[in-house]
C-alpha cells in the first residue's frame, strides 16, 4: 500500500531476477482504482504472459514483504498481482488515463536511451 507522501515509482522491488511492482502500486501510479486495473488486465489476459504479470508464491510474497517492510501489509487477505517492467508497459497501454499515457511515453524513451547508449 502506498502512503500518501510516497511516490509510486519508489515501490519497485526485486523478484525473480527483475524489477517488479505490485498491482496496488501500479494502480496508484496510473491513478486508477485497483479494481479498475484488475478488470482491465482480466479483459486483456492475452497481453500478459507470465513474464509480464504473475501471482507470486507464498515464499515470493514473503520476500516482497521483507523488501518493503513496513510498507506492505503482512495481513493482506489477497496476494497481489506482480507486474514486471514489460507488464507495466503493457498495462499502461490498456489503462485510459493521461498518467498512463505519460508513463508509457517515459518507459519507451528510457528504453530507447538504453539501446542508443549500448550501440555507441
Amino acid at each position: 500500500m502506498i502512503e500518501k507522501n510516497q511516490q509510486p515509482l519508489n515501490q519497485v522491488y526485486w523478484l525473480r531476477g527483475q524489477k517488479v511492482m505490485i498491482d496496488e502500486d501500479v494502480a496508484a501510479l496510473f491513478q486508477v482504482s485497483l479494481k479498475e486495473l484488475r478488470q482491465r488486465v482480466g479483459r486483456n489476459k492475452q497481453r500478459f504472459p507470465p513474464d509480464f504479470l504473475f501471482l507470486p508464491t507464498i515464499e515470493e510474497w514473503q520476500v516482497l514483504q521483507q523488501q518493503a517492510d513496513p510498507i506492505l501489509k503482512i495481513d493482506k487477505i489477497e496476494t497481489p498481482l506482480v507486474f514486471t517492467e514489460a507488464g507495466l508497459l503493457m498495462a499502461s497501454g490498456i489503462i485510459k488515463s493521461d498518467v498512463a499515457i505519460q508513463v508509457s511515453i517515459n518507459i519507451i524513451k528510457e528504453f530507447f536511451q538504453i539501446v542508443k547508449s549500448s550501440n555507441q
